[in-house]
This record gives C-alpha cells, sequence and structure tokens, in this order.
C-alpha cells in the first residue's frame, strides 16, 4: 500500500497532476490512529453516488453523445453494490484470474501511460458532450473559459486542463479534443503503455474498465469505417427501418429475402 501511495505520489508531480491523484496518494498513506493498518483496506468496495454521473450518462443519452468511459464509471459504482452476487461469483470463477508478468519498473510507466490516455480520452468525451449541449440548447459555451474555471478548483481540475484551454483558444469551434493537433501527439506517445496495460489486465483476468473503455472509444472514434453498415442492414431486415447509401441520396429498403423463401423457412 505505501509502495503504491508514493507511485501516486510521483504521478502528481508529472502531467498527471490533479486533485484526485493528489488526495489517492494521501489515502493510500492513512493508517488508523494508533495500528500499522491502511484504513481502506477496511472500507466496504460498495460505492455511493449522489446521481451526478447517472445524470450525465442520461443527458448524453439524449444528446446521441458517446460517452463511454464516463458510463463505464457510473456502472462500475453500480456494480459494485451488488456484493454479495460478486462474493457468490468469485467463489465459481476465483481461478480465472491470476497476477502480471512483467518487469515491475516497464509496468508502472505503461500504468502512467494509460492512466493520461484514458483521462484525456474522459476529458475529450465530456468536453464533446458540452460542445453538443452548447448546439443543441443555445448555451454559447466558451469551453476554454469552462476548462479554466475546473483547472480554478473543482473536483476534475488537473494539471491537463491547461491543455484543453489552450485547444479551445486557438480553436473556439474544436468540435472534439482529440482534433487538436497537441493533444494528438500526446495520445499518440501514450498508446504503447495503455494497450500493454489493457492486453495484460485481460490475459490476466484483471478488471481494468475504464482503461479498456477509453482505447476502444479511442479506436473507434479514428476508425474512418466502422461495422455499423451491418446495424443498418439488420434493422432494415428485422424492422424496414431503411439504410443510406455511400455516394448516393435518399434512403432505401431490401428485401432481404424473396416471399418464397420465408414460406420455406
Amino acid at each position: 500500500m505505501k509502495a503504491i501511495g508514493q507511485i501516486f505520489a510521483k504521478w502528481n508531480e508529472g502531467r498527471l497532476k490533479s486533485f484526485l491523484i493528489d488526495i489517492t496518494k494521501d489515502i493510500f498513506a492513512y493508517k488508523i490512529p494508533g495500528t500499522d493498518r491502511e484504513l481502506l483496506d477496511d472500507i466496504k468496495d460498495e460505492a455511493k453516488a449522489k446521481g451526478t454521473g447517472k445524470w450525465t450518462s442520461q443527458a448524453s443519452m439524449d444528446l446521441e453523445v458517446p460517452i463511454a468511459t464516463i458510463d463505464t464509471a457510473v456502472e462500475q459504482r453500480d456494480l459494485s453494490k451488488y456484493k454479495k452476487l460478486r462474493e457468490q461469483a468469485s467463489d465459481l470463477y476465483s481461478t480465472q484470474a491470476h497476477g502480471i508478468d512483467a518487469v515491475k519498473e516497464e509496468f508502472i510507466d505503461a500504468l502512467e501511460q494509460a492512466f493520461f490516455a484514458s483521462m484525456v480520452i474522459t476529458y475529450a468525451q465530456g468536453m464533446h458532450m458540452l460542445y453538443k449541449s452548447s448546439i443543441a440548447y443555445g448555451y454559447n459555451l466558451n469551453l476554454a473559459a469552462i476548462a479554466q474555471i475546473w483547472r480554478g478548483g473543482c473536483i476534475i481540475r488537473s494539471e491537463f486542463l491547461t491543455d484543453i484551454t489552450n485547444a479551445y483558444e486557438k480553436n473556439p469551434e474544436l468540435e472534439h479534443l482529440l482534433l487538436d493537433e497537441n493533444v494528438k501527439q500526446q495520445i499518440i506517445a501514450a498508446l504503447p503503455g495503455t494497450r500493454t496495460v489493457v492486453t495484460a489486465a485481460i490475459q490476466s483476468g484483471i478488471a481494468a474498465p475504464a482503461y479498456t473503455s477509453a482505447i476502444s472509444y479511442f479506436d473507434a472514434f479514428r476508425t474512418k469505417r466502422l461495422p455499423s453498415n451491418l446495424i443498418q442492414a439488420q434493422r432494415d431486415y428485422f424492422g424496414a427501418h431503411t439504410y443510406e447509401l455511400i455516394g448516393k441520396e435518399g434512403v432505401f429498403h431490401t428485401e432481404w429475402v424473396s416471399k418464397e423463401d420465408v414460406n420455406l423457412v
């Protein structure tokens, strides 16, 4: 526990410097008065919530803006509440998880990259939601000013908010933070460690939902053509919901099987 706290303390001196990293290093270091036992080990692993995350996820659904990593954080709090079910599942599947086989120092460096990339991607999701909200509801939001306000003091304040402020000051019409050149360079540099951590976690049976969600969002976001065309074909097949074609105006519907074929089934 002490070693983990020291890692967080080191991270708080670099690009990960933030309110949450700062308080987390203190949490790992705190011991029950009069004992040599960390209090964290005695705290029940059922996370509560006031509803802010849930409202954010609900609002994003209304706007049709994907905020996958934020949604994952909300879902994991909910999952944590089912402790009895998790204990039963642990008894059934306890042999499925094992430790990560890696060089400690190298893996800690990879973890820093994964943390950074996931943080940036999560910020990007949130800023994209604000951008779309501003259009949908006529808020006329100044995203650079919002990042500055957060930087001044709130639970999500961090060193990286300076980069966000700079990105939107340079381009107030920036639709998505991941399209900023400076952010792009930082993400590219952090991707190798991110993939290393996510791969190791999956292979070891260790849950890393936020990291996994963040890198999956990124990989989908940077993909020029997704397999969502199959979804549209399926929707048209079972519900005649129609589809659009590349390079051709209008909406289309296909009778995917003939009536004779249907009667034969």
